[in-house]
């Protein structure tokens, strides 16, 4: 079949570009999570090996060329990296609400005991009030002193009465847990006891979303929450405690919701950047600058304006570079085939959508090229310089079709040595259509002129 034929062509070129980019996108990640992992004091020593080895192994892939091997394993080795970050994300959450439920654990404890020593009209050392009121906002060092002060008062109170049968139930249970180290364990327990399930369900979901907090953000960021929690539990009144306690837990879920969002509109800059780091041009230079400041920044004020700017950019001048490469990569193989190739004959062909070339030697035909700005899909068809007028016309138009036919195979043999590969998706047999006839080129490809038909019979493409 050497009539008429629509191809589709991948030039290595743009395989290694869109490799480079997704190998970009894999250092990017590795950054990432080397930072992820530091800054929750995560050990990756071992994975680290693993992922400089894998990451090893796909440059080589890349130097065998062995392009749809480096695509699919860069996907597995961000998804894998990704993935970690999570599990590190979800240890660090983890840890924090083990932090927070021993806080909590010891405010219920300081409560239970400010309780009973109300009931028994005892008087309530200010330090125990303190405890109530600040041990879910103390820092590390004051925690460790809380935990030691009220243990002390736990064994004071304990001890004091003179014989079981004066102890209240709480000072008999403690008395009898006191020496296998559960005190604590046990007087917050007595606290649970007496709370309703509803405002325990409040304060486990409050103690989780400030830890995930923790987890995740800095420390100016947690201040504000740890501030209100603080003064909530200097409340007056229960019914008091429990709507500001509401108050600061739909806030904390807007704030946690804002928070996922500004991590995944960052996330969206930096793939967008990744892409932009292969193309050269000076708008793309300049946007990746814009986009670097806002991520920097942590700015997503603009992210949705530079994500599209990004993508309309990157589409425009991948399809630029792309059509050049196809061009210039058909435009080569027909050299080696003898046909005349002339420098600026690959920018004529994508200013005016279609050029026709032909061997200095051969008289009346030659070979039309016609193809869109991308030049992903390329209209190629032997064409005539002279008119259809009898049936030896017709005779020596199919002969010549034969013999550009093994030309046609020759151009896909090495274009597929060079790299690039060419499929055809639609083809006519030979003689099916009389040629195009078309204009003779002249000797010299002017830039802004396109190839005119003659006013004669002809088959349109």
């Amino acid at each position: 079949m050497s009539g008429p034929k629509v191809v589709r062509i991948v030039t290595k070129q743009e395989l290694m570009s869109i490799c480079k980019g997704r190998m970009d996108a894999l250092q990017d990640a590795i950054e990432q999570w080397r930072k992820y992992a530091s800054r929750h004091d995560a050990q990756i020593a071992e994975e680290e090996q693993v992922v400089e080895k894998r990451l090893s192994a796909i440059n080589k892939m890349f130097e065998r060329e062995q392009f749809l091997d480096v695509q699919k394993q860069c996907s597995v080795e961000i998804a894998f990296l990704q993935g970690d970050n999570n599990r590190i994300r979800d240890e660090a959450i983890a840890k924090a609400e083990q932090k927070r439920h021993m806080r909590r654990r010891l405010q219920y404890s300081a409560e239970t005991l400010i309780s009973t020593f109300k009931s028994i009209q005892r008087q309530i050392p200010e330090e125990l009030l303190a405890i109530a009121a600040s041990s879910l906002t103390a820092n590390d060092e004051e925690l460790a002193k809380m935990n030691a002060t009220l243990s002390r008062t736990l064994t004071e109170y304990t001890m004091s009465a003179k014989d079981q049968k004066s102890m209240t139930p709480l000072q008999k249970e403690l008395s009898k847990k006191l020496a296998e180290g559960e005190k604590l364990q046990t007087l917050a327990e007595w606290k649970v006891r007496d709370q309703d399930a509803k405002s325990l369900e409040k304060d486990h979901r409050l103690d989780k979303l400030i830890a995930e907090l923790e987890a995740t953000e800095d420390k100016s960021s947690v201040k504000p929450f740890l501030d209100r929690i603080a003064s909530i539990s200097r409340g007056s009144s229960a019914s008091q405690r429990s709507l500001l306690t509401d108050s600061l837990i739909l806030d904390l879920v807007a704030h946690s919701n804002e928070r996922k969002a500004k991590d995944q509109a960052i996330a969206s800059m930096r793939e967008i950047r990744n892409e932009l780091h292969r193309l050269k041009s000076k708008q793309a230079k300049d946007l990746k600058t814009l986009i670097t400041t806002a991520i920097d920044s942590e700015d997503i004020s603009s992210s949705k304006l530079l994500h599209d700017k990004g993508i309309a950019l990157i589409k425009e001048e991948t399809k630029g570079m792309a059509g050049e490469f196809r061009r210039t990569a058909i435009l080569k193989g027909l050299s080696e085939l003898g046909y005349e190739i002339r420098e600026n004959m690959a920018t004529a062909w994508a200013e005016n959508g279609r050029i026709v070339v032909r061997k200095p030697n051969e008289k009346g035909y030659g070979v039309e090229l016609g193809a869109v700005e991308g030049a992903e899909r390329v209209q190629v068809q032997l064409v005539s310089f002279e008119p259809f007028n009898d049936a030896s016309k017709a005779s020596q138009d199919r002969d010549r079709e034969t013999i550009w036919c093994s030309e046609f195979f020759r151009l896909q043999s090495l274009l597929e040595k060079a790299g690039t590969s060419l499929h055809i998706e639609k083809a006519l047999p030979i003689g099916a259509k009389p040629l195009k006839q078309v204009q003779e080129p002249s000797p010299t490809v002017e830039r802004s002129r396109r190839s005119h038909d003659l006013p004669c019979k002809r088959s349109s493409s």
